[in-house]
């Protein structure tokens, strides 16, 4: 594989292309300068719209109807015969994001209306039809005896002396297109910041100006007003071949299979499978190990040489070329000897075909029937991927030969089975194949709807009219409801569609929005307790992040992409299938195993297309083109030489990471080194001095950039199957494109990975997502239910490199402490810790709390609305006990207001109808009931913000925002980045805290013993870092995989007159004498986390209990109890204490008293 040396490289010591570790950050930036973050989301969709949607219309493009026996036409002329009506399907269009009001008028539509108004952000998608009518007449023929005349019309039946002709109804060619019409059939979500978009390639200034946050990445949907994210799908690739063995009571040792689906149009899958039988199968007579093979639509296994028979490789000669390309290959001949000797009854292929026929679906079926529906079976459903259309049976004995050979390959041990978790051979579906999937299955039931319409108005000789005839509401709501709710498929079928593909965005904090942006997803149920999709695999190695999943039942099975992980989108493979040809690759058809035994086979998206003599030099060519850019760059060429197969993939969903190119042209001067040099990190540099002020078309035109360095053929994508077949040089200096950047999302803002144990990073990668911080800098602007802004956001003094990318500097989500470690007091045992309450009153980690509340006037009849207004006790039932006094006349409580628990903050009533009874209550005054919207019991604030408007509906519509500020306090949350995680154990004001002799106090006293168990030394590099970082004024580079080590960091410690290991003398604070041990104190990157003791306090006494069951509610939201479990229950058993027993379980739980009448025994209704 010496040839194919491909790798990343970048050399310290080699200074003749002098490319240092500084230039491939150069490299990199360029990389998310071009991609940002959530390119393959973005990616993803543009592709949907712009291409696959096309193809899924055109894909049953046409609807035809024939009407027999027609009424005749009373315009005199010829009689007809027969009338067709037509509907053709054209071009989709789509226009910009636009909404219409509720009295009618049409605006465009902004994201930020859409959030705030609870709109959805949507195109409307127009579609062209053209519908025609068409008559058959009948003509007379003017003369017989033209020879060619004779032959059948193509038009029409012959009849002697007239004959039928297609023209259109009003006498015109039948040549003619009739016009075409632009059809409005629905509304397309929109996915932000794609092509088609309105923020697309807006400046800084122009999204100030809509209230957007330049920060935000796009990548989702506005769905009623809510971020929705598609969550990757994790699936099998089809179309490939794989061989898996069986455990030994099973009576089919080895499996080949393949799931076969069509490369466009209607994803039918169909699998099949080929076993090998283990030996002593069957009765006396049986014939040892023979193959079988399952066939769709046929319910028993069917010997192997029947199928090969029955797609007409008759002779057994035949049929072992097919298979076994080395006529010297005695064991693998001797395995298929069985085979043919239980075929042996069997010689022909029409026999061969009715004996799959005969097991067909259905019983009693003439022989011929049987015959033909064996051969529909053969050339549509049996790999229908190579091809659906006849004359294709060479090429399908071809592959099944292959599918055998391979799996005898794996039985005579010569190759390996194979891995089902190998993530070359898996796909992810993004949110293209995904909506893809969606609008074939609405667009075929409109066309459904439509040709029912057809159907009504040609019975009822109506005229049809097109934009009636198409229900515009079946793509809007089907696409809508799939998104709102995540079930994706059919509303009818929603048990069988998958649940939680799409979710509402995390906003959090930024980086738990990126990472949710860039989740993937795998749909095995959660409750199994297989280990093997879990784990980390080799393949996953910089494609999916190691660290970064959660733990218990979804762990290993959501993953998060890597940092430059590409997905890619999907390229047509004809181009290169032609191509190959040209190049003189023997077409399947042309192929003689005999005559050229040693021929590599070249396979193309899973189908066998060709075998090819001089395979090094072929895949040298392709290689070329793809670096020349004239084939796509993410086309992955795979060249196995063990086996002498050349695999192509074009297909969408292969995961793929970049890789410096490296030269190795024999004739080249620079062969062994890489492509890339200065010249092109020059590019770059330049690439940062363009004038911001031109537009999008000429900054595309002067830039280098990322894509120069694609088209260029210095970068290359390379996916997890083309990986294992290149040479990638790894030694400690030469890394990837930089490895940092093979951890995931949240994970490069831990530092200094190497120092800690795997599974810290597991646990930081999973609190950095409950920080406070900034998640957006418009928060202000926006109406969410909960957002918490820490006051007071600092950058972290230990800085990885990969944070320039995730904007951690600008949203920053934790401040740096003064973090000393020492047992001071014994209030931070077991992971509590203990903070500085003078700091807490200086802000230290304070936060701001916003919750949105949002009501709005719903129709309860055609004129009926409820209404906005300061309810009155006088005529209005069933008021809530919270005070109504702080609502204004509107009924809607005012800015600023102060508000607590259960005060009402939107004032509603509904009107009563004037005959229901309300149980009593009701007098003749009572005209209203009361439905307003009171505050969390639990919460207390000032009114922030509140927005009148109105909804899609034109129905008026209110968001009221309250705020909090959220003080520590004993119980709070805090992590430090390297999963250290404890709550505040008490606060002490600084004089009661230990100095140094400096004077300083610590913000933050934490335990010595949360140090050794878990190993976390990156806590105490960091700390000891960030020391060094705030004596010299710099940021430190806490990179993984760097060069920074303790002993570099102690150096510089020393320097600058502190113990080298960063240690204190202090003295203690009631007392003022010192210490007896050295303190190890520093600034150390502290989180808040989202956990607040205030959110969690709950106690109940007396309150709501269930209907049915009279037992108190459950949860601290419905003011519910607290559960007396089994556990406890036996607890009491175990203690004999009965009568506190029979107390907890009956007499305050849901004991009752009732009378019963002492006559009938019965219980009265007397309450």
């Amino acid at each position: 594989m010496a040839e194919e040396y491909d790798g990343e490289d970048y050399d310290y010591d080699d200074q003749e292309t002098g490319i240092t570790a500084e230039d491939c950050w150069t490299v990199i930036s360029s990389f998310f300068e071009s991609k940002g973050l959530v390119s393959q989301q973005l990616d993803s969709f543009d592709e949907f719209v712009s291409t696959t949607m096309q193809e899924l219309v055109e894909e049953d493009s046409q609807l035809t109807l024939d009407q027999n026996a027609p009424p005749i036409s009373d315009g005199g002329g010829d009689p007809v015969a027969l009338r067709r009506y037509e509907i053709k399907f054209g071009t989709v269009l789509l226009s910009r994001p636009a909404m219409t009001e509720g009295d009618g008028s049409t605006s465009v539509m902004l994201p930020q209306e859409a959030r705030l108004r609870s709109l959805t952000y949507s195109s409307p998608l127009y579609l062209e039809m053209t519908k025609r009518v068409l008559v058959a007449r009948e003509k007379q023929n003017p003369d017989m005896s033209d020879e060619e005349d004779a032959e059948m019309d193509v038009d029409g039946q012959r009849t002697q002396g007239t004959f039928l002709q297609w023209e259109n109804e009003d006498g015109s060619d039948a040549s003619q297109e009739g016009e075409v019409t632009k059809v409005f059939v629905g509304k397309l979500p929109i996915m932000l910041k794609s092509k088609y978009c309105i923020l697309k390639d807006l400046s800084e200034q122009e999204l100030y100006a809509w209230n957007e946050c330049p920060y935000d990445q796009g990548g989702y949907f506005i769905i009623n007003g809510s971020e929705k994210v598609l969550i990757a799908q994790e699936r099998s690739a089809a179309n490939i071949v794989q061989v898996f063995k069986k455990a030994p009571p099973s009576p089919t040792p080895f499996v080949a299979e393949i799931r076969s689906a069509v490369e466009k149009g209607s994803r039918l899958i169909s699998s099949m499978q080929i076993k090998l039988f283990a030996k002593g199968e069957g009765a006396k007579g049986g014939f040892g190990q023979t193959i079988k093979s399952t066939l769709p639509y046929i319910k028993s296994e069917i010997p192997i040489a029947i199928v090969f028979r029955a797609l007409g490789v008759v002779s057994d000669e035949d049929i072992l070329n097919h298979i076994c390309y080395d006529r010297n290959d005695t064991p693998m001949l001797e395995m298929l000897r069985p085979c043919l000797e239980e075929a042996f009854v069997i010689q022909e292929r029409e026999i061969a075909l009715d004996f799959i026929g005969k097991r067909g679906s259905s019983q009693g079926v003439a022989r011929d029937k049987r015959i033909r529906y064996a051969r529909d079976i053969m050339q549509k459903e049996l790999l229908p991927h190579i091809s659906q259309k006849e004359g294709s049976e060479t090429r399908k004995a071809f592959f099944l030969g292959y599918m055998v050979h391979k799996m005898l390959q794996c039985a005579l041990g010569r190759r390996e089975v194979d891995d089902r978790d190998h993530f070359g051979k898996k796909r992810l579906d993004l949110a293209g194949p995904l909506l893809a999937n969606l609008f074939r299955m609405l667009f075929k039931k409109l066309t459904k709807d439509v040709y029912k319409y057809l159907q009504k108005c040609v019975e009822n000789n109506r005229e049809f009219n097109l934009t009636l005839g198409v229900k515009s509401t079946t793509i809007t709501n089907g696409l809508k409801y799939s998104l709102a709710t995540g079930n994706w498929g059919d509303q009818k079928k929603a048990a069988s569609s998958k649940a939680g593909v799409s979710q509402v965005l995390n906003r959090y904090t930024f980086a738990s929005t990126l990472s949710h942006l860039r989740r993937t997803n795998t749909p095995i149920g959660r409750d199994g307790k297989i280990a093997k999709p879990r784990q980390l695999h080799n393949t996953h190695w910089g494609l999916v992040c190691p660290a970064e999943t959660p733990e218990g039942q979804a762990c290993g099975l959501v993953k998060n992409l890597a940092l430059m992980c590409y997905i890619t989108v999907g390229t047509p493979s004809e181009p290169i299938i032609e191509f190959m040809i040209q190049r003189n690759m023997e077409v399947l058809e042309e192929y003689e195993p005999q005559r050229s035994p040693n021929a590599t086979k070249v396979f193309v998206n899973g189908v066998w297309v060709g075998v090819h003599r001089d395979a090094a030099h072929l895949v040298r060519t392709v290689q070329h083109l793809r670096r020349t850019h004239l084939i796509s760059h993410e086309v992955s060429l795979v060249r196995d030489i063990r086996d002498r197969e050349f695999k192509i993939f074009t297909d969408a969903g292969r995961v793929c990471r970049p890789l410096f190119v490296i030269d190795n042209n024999p004739a080249s001067p620079n062969r062994g080194n890489l492509v890339l040099n200065k010249e092109h990190i020059m590019k770059l540099e330049d690439d940062k001095d363009l004038d911001p002020t031109l537009d999008t078309e000429q900054r595309e035109g002067q830039m280098f950039g990322w894509k120069g360095l694609v088209n260029q053929g210095i970068v290359e994508y390379v996916d997890a199957e083309e990986e294992e077949t290149v040479m990638i040089v790894m030694t400690p200096e030469d890394l990837e494109i930089s490895r940092q950047l093979q951890a995931g999302y949240v994970v490069p803002e831990d530092n200094s990975d190497p120092n800690k144990r795997s599974p810290r990073n597991t646990y930081q990668s999973a609190m950095g997502k409950q920080a406070m911080g900034v998640f957006l800098t418009n928060y202000d602007q926006r109406m969410d239910t909960m957002a918490n802004i820490l006051y007071y956001p600092q950058k972290p003094l230990a800085t990885t490199r990969s944070m320039e990318f995730l904007k951690f500097r600008e949203l920053p989500a934790g401040q740096n402490a003064i973090v000393a470690i020492a047992c001071y007091s014994g209030y931070n045992q077991e992971d509590s810790v203990i903070m500085n309450q003078s700091s807490i009153d200086r802000g230290l980690f304070r936060s701001l709390f916003y919750r949105s509340y949002s009501d709005q006037e719903k129709r309860i009849g055609m004129s009926i609305l409820e209404t906005f207004e300061k309810p009155m006790r006088s005529d209005t039932l069933k008021l809530k006990h919270g005070t109504y006094d702080k609502l204004d006349d509107d009924g809607i409580v005012a800015p600023g207001v102060r508000v607590s628990g259960e005060d009402i903050i939107i004032g509603k009533t509904a009107p009563i109808s004037p005959d229901s009874e309300e149980l009593g209550q009701r007098t003749k005054y009572h005209v209203k009931r009361d439905v307003s919207t009171p505050l969390r019991s639990t919460e207390s604030g000032i009114v922030d913000q509140v927005l009148l408007t109105t909804n899609a509906e034109g129905l008026r519509f209110v968001k009221v925002r309250m705020r909090t500020t959220k003080i520590p306090q004993i119980g709070d949350k805090f992590a430090s980045r390297h999963g250290q995680k404890g709550t505040i154990g008490i606060t002490y004001r600084s004089e009661d805290m230990p100095f140094t002799r400096e004077g300083i106090v610590p913000d933050l006293i934490i335990n010595p013993h949360a140090i050794p168990s878990r190993m976390t030394i990156a806590h105490l590099i960091e700390c000891q870092l960030s020391k060094v970082s705030s004596l010299r004024g710099f940021e430190g580079d806490a990179t993984p995989f760097t060069e920074v080590t303790v002993d570099s960091v102690s150096k510089l410690l020393r320097e600058h007159g502190y113990q080298s290991r960063g240690f204190e003398v202090m003295y203690n604070g009631h007392t003022g004498r010192k210490l007896v041990a050295q303190v190890f104190l520093g600034p150390t990157y502290y989180q808040r986390l989202r956990h607040m003791v205030d959110d969690k306090i709950h106690a109940r006494a007396r309150g709501p209990v269930q209907i049915l069951t009279r037992q108190p509610v459950e949860g601290r939201a419905r003011d519910g109890g607290l559960r007396f479990g089994e556990m406890e229950r036996d607890c009491m058993i175990s203690h004999g204490a009965s009568a506190f027993l029979k107390e907890r379980l009956f007499e305050v739980s849901d004991a009752f008293r009732v009378h019963i009448c002492d006559i009938c025994g019965l219980m009265t209704p007397i309450a």
